[in-house]
């Protein structure tokens, strides 16, 4: 078993649930935050918190060495409007910060020998009702060229004899943060409802599954590659809409037509209307067992 896990992005959405399950395991996590003093009182289970500014600057030589492994999460939300600037930043982020976290753990002299590093499901495009596993192609879009930039930077560590897994998240369901976060006032005043013509796949998955993913992916040492981090139900946005309401007793007939929805928040819009029927091929085969396979028990979880 790891001893301690070094974690970017640990005060994020999901990093910080990550911190909260691996020591409930028993497994220390070291933190890599702009504020670390805050990161540490705002969770007393980190084992501790180290200086880093992002992607600008390399990681701090203490935090990296005797860590069995890192987990890196940290970048820049693509949420919101995709100027141009917010273009490079996205881009940036994930190319220029995983960069840096695999020179740091090339650079230790007793350095982690397991990088788990996150990517998308942007990474396949959109692509209709195609089911999409980790075999299939990269798609051509803007996110789909970053994960694979993001992808790649994560797999140079390999040529030093460190294993990577790149876990390929869908749209993360828990509570305060994510999706749910911005779409619940919406929903919540009745105007929630299909978005476009509401036929494309979401793949969605609960928080808790994916910390138990990665935190999976940390230990078993025969984990190795791409990773979808999706529940094995992948809905349509209309069906996602519709459970959604029925957990919170609201109703959802008000639609967002594609074109407002691209007025609105340009480039970003089209991922909200994509479709991405991604399935969690490989976790399956591996034997990982999902606590959430069904939306409507996930959200009734959450917000219950």
């Amino acid at each position: 078993m790891a001893t301690e896990v070094l974690i970017t992005g640990a005060t994020g959405f999901v990093g910080g649930a990550l911190v909260k399950h691996l020591h409930a395991q028993g497994i220390g996590a070291r933190a890599l935050s702009r504020r670390p003093d805050a990161a540490k009182e705002a969770m007393p289970e980190l084992a501790s918190a180290h200086r880093w500014g992002g992607a600008d600057e390399p990681l701090p030589r203490e935090a990296v060495e005797g860590a069995a492994a890192v987990v890196h999460l940290a970048g820049e939300t693509v949420s919101g409007r995709w100027t141009k600037s917010k273009r490079r930043a996205i881009e940036a982020s994930r190319r220029d910060g995983t960069r840096r976290v695999v020179d740091a753990i090339v650079a230790a002299e007793d350095g982690p020998k397991t990088l788990v590093s996150a990517s998308a499901i942007g990474y396949y495009g959109s692509r209709g009702d195609e089911e999409l596993t980790e075999t299939s192609s990269p798609g051509h879009d803007f996110l789909a060229h970053v994960c694979k930039v993001w992808e790649e930077e994560a797999l140079r560590a390999e040529d030093h004899g460190v294993r990577v897994v790149r876990v390929r998240i869908g749209l993360v369901m828990g509570k305060d943060g994510g999706p749910l976060e911005a779409m619940l006032p919406l929903f919540k005043m009745g105007l929630g409802g299909k978005i476009g013509d509401g036929q494309q796949y979401w793949p969605w998955v609960h928080r808790d599954d994916l910390v138990a993913l990665i935190a999976r992916a940390v230990e078993d040492k025969k984990m190795k590659g791409a990773y979808n981090a999706t529940a094995p139900t992948p809905v349509r946005q209309r069906a996602f809409a519709d459970t959604l309401g029925r957990v919170i007793g609201r109703p959802t007939v008000v639609p967002a037509p594609a074109f407002a929805i691209k007025t609105i928040l340009g480039g970003f819009a089209d991922e909200l209307l994509a479709s991405r029927r991604v399935v969690p091929e490989r976790a399956l085969a591996a034997g990982f067992e999902f606590t959430y396979p069904d939306l409507f028990d996930a959200l009734r979880a959450i917000l219950g």
